[in-house]
């Protein structure tokens, strides 16, 4: 266990960050506010769903790229900064298919260079990443290789852990809490903000609920309503006007910088 602060001193400038979450749940909010205070440059920050978290990085001047297959602020609207930024060409815009980034972590987790899929083969998106093509060897069938994407830091939210890294989630699985543990597993380096930090002895009598353990964990903060104004499920939910309202701050502070 460590503190938010220490954590967040591997974040450096230049970086691939991750964050985990989608767009009303698990954002790593207490992380993303911190390390938008810290105001680090040149980011390109990867999240399978970007929300509020793109709009306080793009607010602090922190991002040079955004590589998501969706970025919105869900129910509480659209993204206004983020849609900005890339209208003026202040970040660029990366965008990828859900199967392309799934495709792209996946293999890094699993320690390969690309990993073969049909997602976006003959597309426009395809050929506008300057992806390549590969020939299963067994059949001549060809596919779309898809190079690995291994962020230098992950960022997840998640329902509570022990000291050691430990983290488990609530049964049953919120949507697309498996592309989180996909991205901690990804990454070079994991951070993980938890509700609660729980004795070991607990985590071990849920052991099912386990969905990262100790050795794939760099640092684990305990940071209470850690995800808020998203939700954290079996906690509490996300509250869309407050999203709306964060929103909307950075929108006023970024004019005013």
């Amino acid at each position: 266990m460590t503190s938010l602060e220490a954590a967040l001193e591997a974040v450096r400038d230049g970086m691939v960050i991750g964050v985990g979450g989608s767009p009303l749940s698990r954002k790593p909010m207490d992380a993303v506010r911190a390390l938008a205070a810290r105001h680090p440059k040149d980011l390109e920050l990867v999240t399978f769903t970007g929300s509020l978290d793109v709009e306080l990085l793009i607010a602090s001047g922190s991002l040079r790229a955004v590589r998501a297959s969706h970025v919105s602020l869900g129910e509480a609207g659209r993204a206004e900064l983020f849609q900005a930024a890339v209208m003026t060409g202040e970040i660029e815009d990366l965008e990828e298919s859900e199967w392309m980034l799934l495709g792209r972590l996946r293999a890094a987790a699993a320690g390969m260079p690309f990993l073969p899929t049909r997602a976006a083969l003959g597309s426009d998106l395809a050929a506008a990443r300057g992806l390549r093509e590969v020939a299963d060897p067994y059949t001549g069938t060809t596919y779309l290789a898809m190079p690995a994407l291994a962020p230098d830091v992950a960022i997840v939210h998640a329902w509570r852990a022990d000291a050691a890294g430990n983290v488990q989630m609530p049964w049953p699985p919120d949507h697309l809490a498996d592309v989180d543990v996909l991205l901690a597993r990804a990454a070079r380096h994991t951070i993980v903000t938890v509700e609660r930090l729980v004795p070991s002895e607990e985590i071990a009598q849920t052991a099912d609920r386990t969905v990262l353990f100790g050795f794939e964990v760099a640092a684990v903060v305990e940071a209470p309503r850690g995800a808020w104004p998203t939700g954290s499920p079996s906690d509490y939910p996300a509250n869309v006007a407050e999203v709306r309202t964060a929103a909307e701050a950075a929108s006023h502070a970024k004019e005013n910088v």
